[in-house]
């Protein structure tokens, strides 16, 4: 495993104890470095990670190896270039307002954003994934304090604050045709997360109507967006109080946290290792419903806490722990959370226990 930044971040959230060998170098060196590590035996060069899609692109060019990623992976990263092309084929995004030549003067700016996007807004980096840089702004005294803070910088820009739930829907892209694999709720809004808010969510059961529209949509998003090369799509979207599906972001790649896991219980298939498995050009499996649905609770131990018991829950479950959250969280190591995978035959059962899970104490002084 190759990687530029710290070490210790690199993990797999369904399997925390578990680590490759890593090593790190500016990602400069890391054509010189896989050649040193290589030697003469074959080599494929494959990433999950958004940031590092472009320049697993470029190196797969480089050692002559076949292009899997999508054919047009700025489509998949550029959050404008994302929604100019999906509004383009009439698929539905919050209204946005890029700033082309940087973020322009206060007065400038709240008159744009005021009149072609109300407020709240919602303001984001063109190339960030997993909501950094991500704010909401609720009112003209803090979008006035916003743009005095990033006059003159590039790459942001403001979209329309969508009211209603959110969701993600999965596929698998092979050469054309986009495969459903499954769709699924969150545990709530993804934006402007209060420390210690709790993440989670869960499936959507396939014969649901908002399961079928999700992978409709997402075959759209796909179509717009390049449907070349050999990928798994992560699309989220809301549903708006007027029932209208609204894509919200997409990445050429397997979703975070245990939202890969979640795809194994319910599909068949761990949606990270068939990201993998697409870019070496091994053969994947066809997801196949097993008749459960899954769920998963990120719980956050905050300083001063330590993890202390897991609630008592009818389905099934596997909880990690790790092993630095048994200590008291200094806030030193960052942040510290506990885990945990639900799955069960009985959608009832399984709404109950992540209800149970997203309010029970967890972790205390």
């Amino acid at each position: 495993m190759l990687t530029d930044a710290d070490a210790d971040v690199v993990m797999r959230e369904d399997a925390p104890g578990e680590r490759p060998k890593v090593r790190h170098a500016p990602r400069g060196e890391w054509s010189k470095v896989i050649r040193s590590l290589a030697g003469v035996s074959p080599v494929e060069i494959v990433t999950n990670d958004e940031y590092c899609l472009i320049t697993c692109a470029e190196l797969r060019g480089e050692f002559g190896l076949a292009a899997r990623h999508p054919a047009c992976p700025e489509h998949y990263i550029d959050k404008v270039l994302m929604k100019e092309h999906l509004a383009a084929a009439g698929v539905r995004v919050p209204r946005f307002l890029p700033f082309p030549d940087g973020v322009p003067n206060p007065e400038t700016a709240l008159e744009s954003i005021v009149s072609r996007i109300g407020l709240p807004a919602v303001v984001k980096p063109r190339r960030e994934a997993n909501s950094r840089g991500v704010s909401v702004l609720r009112s003209d005294a803090e979008m006035r304090s916003w743009v005095t803070e990033h006059q003159g910088e590039l790459d942001w820009q403001v979209e329309e604050f969508l009211d209603g739930t959110f969701h993600h829907v999965n596929g698998v892209v092979t050469d054309g045709t986009t495969t459903p694999v499954q769709a699924g709720t969150y545990l709530g809004p993804l934006l402007d997360l209060p420390s210690g808010r709790r993440l989670g969510g869960w499936t959507i059961p396939y014969a649901s109507s908002l399961a079928r529209r999700a992978h409709e949509l997402n075959r759209a998003v796909v179509a717009a967006l390049g449907d070349q090369g050999g990928f798994v799509v992560h699309t989220e979207f809301a549903v708006t109080r007027d029932d209208e599906l609204v894509v919200v972001e997409v990445a050429a790649r397997a979703p975070g946290a245990l939202v890969s896991e979640l795809a194994r219980l319910h599909a068949g298939l761990n949606l990270e290792e068939v990201n993998f498995a697409l870019q070496a050009g091994l053969p994947v499996p066809a997801p196949r419903p097993t008749g459960a649905e899954a769920a998963w609770v990120w719980v956050p131990v905050m300083p001063g806490e330590r993890y202390r018991r897991t609630p008592p829950t009818t389905s099934e479950r596997l909880v990690h722990v790790r092993k630095a959250a048994q200590q008291v969280h200094t806030g030193a190591s960052g942040a510290l959370g506990v885990s945990a995978l639900l799955w069960s035959t009985d959608p009832d059962v399984l709404a109950a226990d992540v209800e149970i899970a997203a309010a029970f104490e967890w972790c205390a002084v």
